[in-house]
C-alpha cells in the first residue's frame, strides 16, 4: 500500500511538472534567425475614430508580445488630463482606462511613440496615433515638422487660451507632447481650431513647464500658429541649440604658483581677447594675468600671473555678452596656488617623429614648436637649425605664446619632405625644472601632401532675399565653420575651403550678428528662419563646386 501511495506521490508530481512547463512556455524557443520585425498596431477597440466616446475602456491589440518595460514611456494620451490614465499590460494588449469625466466636444489622441518595442527590444517603426471625440466629429487639424538637434528631442505644445496665456503658456504644463522621430520629424495630428505655441525640448524634460535658464529649447520662427478646422501646417521647425547660455569655466589647475590653465565647456579658439577674467588672492589683491591659449586644445587657456601666489586665489569670470546674446557666463572657481620645484626637464611636445606638417601651395604655413613648460624669452637670437637633405633653410622666428614658437620658412614648405630641427638647449632656458636633457636636441619631421582647397558658388532662390546667411560646416577633423552673406541676387561664394565634407545651412540673420538666433521664452521672441540643404556638400582640392537653384521656402 505504502509503494502504491509512493508511486501515485511521483507520477502526481510529474503532472504538475509538465503543466507548470507548458504555462510557462510563452516565449518562442531559442535558435533561427534574429527577430527584427517592429510590432504593429493590429486592432483598436472601440475602433479608431469613433465619436461620442464617453471615456472607459481603450484596447490596442499588437502583433506580437511587447517588451513590459517599454510602454510607460511610450503612451500618451493628448491633451494632457489633470489625472494621468490607468495604462494595463496584457502580454500582446494594452488597455487604457479613460476617466469618465472628459470635456465636451474634445478629440483625444493616444500617441505611440517609438520607444514601444516588442519582447526582442524592436521598436516600432514610426509613431502612432489613435482619435476618439467627445463630440459629433474627429478634429482634423496637423502641425508638421522637423527639429534639428544632437540628442533625442520632444516637441511641447501649448493651445494659446488667453491674451495673459501668450505670455505666461511656457509656466504649465503643455497641452501637447510627442517625440521627434530618430531623423528629428514629427506629426501633431487631430488638433481642434486654434491659437498655438510651440517649443522644441530635450527628450528628459518633455511635458513639463519650461524654465528658461535651465532648458535648452529651441522656438518656431513663427510666434503664433493659427489652426483652422482642417489646416495642415507643415515645416514648422526648430533648432535646439547643443548647450544653455554662453561658455562656461568647467575647471582650473595651477603650477609653480604662477601660472595655470583653464578648461572652458567648449572651444575658445578666438575668443580668447572677449575673456574678462580677474584673479582674486586671499588679500583681495586682484593679479594681473597674462593669458595665451593651450596650443594642442582650443578649449584651454593659460594665464600667466605677474608674481607667484602662495595661497588660494579666486578665479571670477565675468559675464560677456556679445550680439546681444551672452558669450561667455559668469563664475568663479577657487584655486590653490603652491610655490613647488619642479624636477622635470623641459621636452618638446611638437614636432615629433610622428608629426606631419601640413603645407599650403599658395600660402607659407609656421612650424608651431610647442614646450611643456614656461621658457625664458630674454634673447634676441636663437639658435635653430632647420635642414632639408642636410642643407640649412633660412627662417624667420616669431614667440606665439611662453609656450609656443612660431617658426616661418623664407620659401615655402615642398610637400612629402623630410626635415631636421635643431635646438641648442642653452637658447631656451625653463622658467621652472630642468632645461632640455640633451644641449643639442634634434628632431625630424615630414610634411603631408599640399592641403587643398576648392570653392563653393551657390545660387538661391527666395522670396525673401535681405540678410540670408550660408554656414558651412566640416563634417569630418578637424571641424571649421565657414559663413557668407547671399547677396540681393540670390549668389554667395565661399572660397578657399578644405577639401572635405560638408553640412549646408541658410538662414535669415533678422539682427544682423551672423549667428543663428534660437528665439527665446521670455520674453517672447521668435527664432530666426533657417532651411538645411539635404545633401552633403563634397568640397574637391582646385575644383569649383556650384549649387544652382537651391529654392528657400520661408513660409510654413
Amino acid at each position: 500500500m505504502v509503494n502504491k501511495i509512493h508511486n501515485f506521490s511521483f507520477f502526481f508530481k510529474q503532472i504538475v511538472l509538465l503543466l507548470f512547463a507548458s504555462c510557462a512556455a510563452i516565449m518562442p524557443p531559442p535558435g533561427g534567425p534574429k527577430d527584427e520585425t517592429p510590432p504593429e498596431l493590429v486592432k483598436v477597440t472601440p475602433p479608431d475614430g469613433t465619436t461620442y466616446f464617453e471615456g472607459g475602456k481603450v484596447e490596442l491589440l499588437f502583433s506580437e508580445y511587447l517588451d513590459e518595460s517599454s510602454y510607460e514611456r511610450a503612451v500618451t494620451v493628448l491633451p494632457l488630463l489633470s489625472q494621468k490614465p490607468e495604462i494595463i499590460f496584457k502580454g500582446n494588449r494594452l488597455i487604457i482606462d479613460f476617466p469618465d469625466s472628459l470635456s465636451l466636444n474634445q478629440t483625444y489622441i493616444i500617441s505611440i511613440s517609438r520607444d514601444l518595442s516588442d519582447e526582442h527590444k524592436v521598436k516600432l517603426s514610426q509613431g502612432i496615433q489613435v482619435a476618439f471625440s467627445t463630440g459629433p466629429q474627429i478634429d482634423k487639424g496637423l502641425i508638421s515638422g522637423f527639429v534639428d538637434y544632437e540628442k533625442d528631442a520632444s516637441l511641447n505644445l501649448w493651445k494659446i487660451q488667453n491674451e495673459n496665456d501668450s505670455l505666461d503658456f511656457y509656466k504649465r504644463n503643455p497641452d501637447y507632447v510627442i517625440d521627434a522621430s530618430s531623423e528629428g520629424f514629427y506629426e501633431f495630428k487631430f488638433l481642434s481650431q486654434g491659437q498655438y505655441r510651440i517649443a522644441a525640448v530635450d527628450r528628459l524634460v518633455a511635458g513639463t513647464p519650461i524654465i528658461p535658464d535651465r532648458f535648452v529649447y529651441g522656438l518656431s520662427w513663427v510666434s503664433n500658429i493659427g489652426l483652422g478646422f482642417q489646416d495642415n501646417i507643415s515645416n514648422v521647425n526648430m533648432k535646439i541649440p547643443k548647450m544653455l547660455g554662453g561658455i562656461k569655466m568647467i575647471n582650473a589647475e595651477s603650477f609653480q604658483g604662477l601660472w595655470g590653465r583653464i578648461t572652458f565647456s567648449e572651444s575658445i579658439e578666438s575668443l580668447i581677447n572677449e575673456i574678462q577674467l580677474k584673479i582674486i588672492d586671499e588679500d583681495s589683491l586682484n593679479h594681473a594675468a597674462n593669458l595665451f591659449e593651450d596650443p594642442n586644445d582650443n578649449t584651454k587657456v593659460y594665464f600667466l600671473l605677474d608674481s607667484t601666489v602662495n595661497g588660494s586665489v579666486s578665479l571670477q569670470l565675468d559675464e560677456t555678452k556679445k550680439w546681444n546674446s551672452t558669450l561667455f557666463e559668469s563664475g568663479n572657481i577657487q584655486l590653490t596656488m603652491e610655490p613647488s620645484i619642479d624636477t622635470t626637464d623641459l621636452i618638446i611636445l611638437q614636432p615629433n617623429a610622428k608629426y606631419r606638417l601640413n603645407p599650403e601651395e599658395k600660402n607659407v604655413k609656421p612650424l608651431k614648436i610647442i614646450f611643456s613648460n614656461l621658457v625664458g624669452r630674454g634673447k634676441d637670437k636663437y639658435s635653430i637649425i632647420l635642414l632639408k637633405d642636410s642643407v640649412t633653410i633660412p627662417y624667420s622666428l616669431e614667440w606665439d605664446s611662453p609656450i609656443a614658437l612660431n617658426l616661418l620658412p623664407h620659401e615655402n614648405w615642398k610637400p612629402q619632405t623630410n626635415y631636421e630641427l635643431q635646438l641648442l638647449s642653452k637658447d631656451f632656458p625653463p622658467v621652472f625644472g630642468r632645461a632640455l636633457k640633451d644641449s643639442l636636441t634634434s628632431i625630424n619631421f615630414k610634411t603631408s601632401d599640399y592641403q587643398g582647397f576648392g570653392n563653393l558658388i551657390i545660387n538661391i532662390i527666395s522670396e525673401e532675399e535681405e540678410n540670408i546667411v550660408a554656414k558651412l560646416e566640416k563634417m569630418e577633423k578637424p571641424y571649421s565653420t565657414f559663413r557668407s552673406v547671399v547677396n540681393l541676387d540670390g549668389e554667395t561664394v565661399l572660397d578657399k575651403i578644405p577639401e572635405g565634407n560638408y553640412s549646408l545651412t541658410f538662414f535669415q540673420d533678422s539682427d544682423n550678428n551672423m549667428q543663428y538666433s534660437y528665439g527665446t521664452i521670455d520674453p517672447y521672441k521668435s527664432s530666426e528662419w533657417f532651411y538645411n540643404f539635404q545633401d552633403t556638400v563634397k568640397v574637391r582640392s582646385n575644383w569649383d563646386i556650384e549649387l544652382q537653384e537651391i529654392k528657400l521656402d520661408l513660409e510654413f
